[in-house]
């Protein structure tokens, strides 16, 4: 099984060849269970990260975690895990025997403008151009899933505070082939470029609009990958 520096560093590759522009990485390290999950931020060609703290408004998140076993599994082999079966939890234990998967996780988040976040009866329009727009990179059992979040304060209008698109690519035998692997990054990158491109054109610039209504959550970290 490859191990996670590899699998980075395959995705790297894969994102440097598309040309994507990346705006920022972010690299998180769990001290407890000692997992790794690393996401990485991506803006239409030409795009630039100018706005402060604030995320962009239209962007693109690939992003994943890997998991404490698959350290075991890529650096010792699946057998070692026999001996620690008392250390790792039931559930993870069990789909070790049956062989690791990861999901990598693709979320577009979609400008919204000041009206469209006033206006929650827009919602279903908005999904259908994201699936529109997408149904012609990608077939139509691959297609990305819309979600939204609505605010609720007495007293007030509800509010959308964001829309996203996922989309979720499983590896499985891409864990064990970086061929394998460096070939499904490159169709997730090429498919990335070309929706942000096409939802660039087809979305105002969300600066006109004042604001993208999004919360905060915490500091933006600015942070490389190990194998960057």
């Amino acid at each position: 099984m490859l191990t996670y520096e590899n699998f980075v560093a395959v995705l790297l590759s894969s994102i440097e060849r598309t040309g994507l522009n990346v705006a920022y990485t972010q690299e998180l390290l769990d001290t407890h269970a000692l997992g790794r999950s690393l996401s990485i931020t991506c803006l239409p060609d030409g795009a630039a990260d100018d706005q402060g703290p604030q995320e962009p408004a239209l962007r693109a998140v690939i992003a994943f975690r890997w998991s404490p076993e698959f350290t075991v599994f890529s650096l010792r082999g699946g057998e070692s895990l026999d001996n620690i079966e008392r250390f790792v939890d039931e559930r993870l234990y069990a789909q070790a025997h049956v062989g690791p998967s990861l999901d990598v996780e693709v979320t577009y988040f979609i400008p919204l403008g000041v009206d469209q976040q006033r206006d929650i009866t827009v919602l279903p329009g908005i999904a259908h151009t994201v699936q529109e727009l997408h149904s012609t990179l990608v077939d139509a059992e691959q297609m990305l899933r819309v979600d939204a979040q609505i605010t609720f304060i007495a007293g007030r209008t509800p509010r959308v505070q964001f829309v996203t698109g996922l989309r979720i690519y499983s590896i499985d035998e891409g864990l064990y082939d970086s061929e394998l692997l460096s070939d499904t990054f490159d169709d997730l990158c090429a498919e990335l470029h070309g929706m942000l491109q096409m939802l660039s054109i087809y979305y105002a610039d969300p600066a006109q609009d004042e604001s993208t209504g999004e919360t905060l959550h915490g500091d933006r970290r600015y942070l490389k990958p190990p194998t960057a």
